[in-house]
């Protein structure tokens, strides 16, 4: 079980993929360990040497105490590549995943090749804000039982029809989370680091080609968020998937995984 540690925090990461093939470090978000790539994994192993991290509070990594933040997360990551031999690496995060991402490559932009950015939010007052329901949905169910925190997140996550068609997703991540546990102290932990990522200010100096995804029925990060990014980062390019709510990675893998392959290969 590969293990980086940083600063008394163990990072838990899966490596998978041929190791001569281009490395892409994967980062989830809020709750999600590295486990819920498990519907474009298997799309993308065959290209690519993935790097799949558990962040803090999550997975198998240690969940301190305490308010986590965006640039402390992208040093776990670093050392997540550092400890797999990993110099370089295209970087794809969603949500607060995609909040790491931009720090990853702006504290560290020697380690990055391209950038993928997904469902995610510059943050700071330039940002178009979580809706208040759907913040106040999330941060309360973090102390509710599991099936009912399920029952009131999911909608969010995903769309009205997705989930109809669709109803195994709910199962697997049901599964994730009682095989896993949640640890409230970590997911507390991810949503103050999502709460106080301002990172609008420094996206000019991001020079790594940027690739901005999102779905135009994401009911957490206002798709909005997405043009500001592609606005602020220089040469970023976006696109908007059409019908979809903010996990597209599970909502349309196949799509996910081409557009992942045709902007990082070509």
């Amino acid at each position: 079980m590969p293990i980086a540690n940083r600063r008394r925090c163990r990072i838990h990461y899966d490596l998978d993929g041929e190791p001569g093939a281009p490395p892409l470090l994967m980062l989830r978000g809020l709750a999600r360990s590295a486990r819920h790539w498990s519907r474009v994994r298997p799309l993308l192993v065959d290209r690519f040497r993935l790097v799949l991290v558990d962040n803090r509070g999550v997975g198998r990594s240690d969940a301190p105490l305490g308010a986590y933040t965006t640039g402390a997360m992208a040093d776990d990551a670093v050392a997540v590549l550092d400890d797999a031999g990993v110099d370089r690496a295209h970087v794809f995060g969603m949500s607060l995943g995609g909040m790491i991402a931009q720090q990853v490559a702006l504290r560290h932009p020697g380690r990055v090749d391209r950038l993928i950015l997904g469902c995610t939010t510059p943050g700071g007052r330039r940002a178009v804000r979580i809706p208040l329901r759907s913040a106040l949905t999330l941060l309360g169910s973090v102390a509710l039982p599991l099936d009912r925190a399920l029952a009131l997140t999911a909608p969010l996550v995903h769309t009205p029809a997705f989930l109809e068609r669709d109803p195994e997703a709910v199962a697997t991540m049901r599964a994730i989370a009682i095989e896993e546990g949640v640890r409230r102290s970590g997911v507390l932990g991810q949503i103050a680091a999502a709460a106080l990522h301002d990172a609008f200010a420094e996206l000019a100096r991001i020079d790594r080609p940027t690739l901005v995804v999102t779905g135009d029925a994401d009911r957490i990060v206002p798709p909005v968020n997405s043009e500001i990014l592609a606005a602020a980062i220089p040469g970023a390019r976006v696109h908007i998937m059409r019908g979809v709510g903010h996990d597209f990675a599970t909502e349309r893998p196949a799509e996910t995984a081409a557009l992942i392959a045709a902007f990082l290969l070509t």
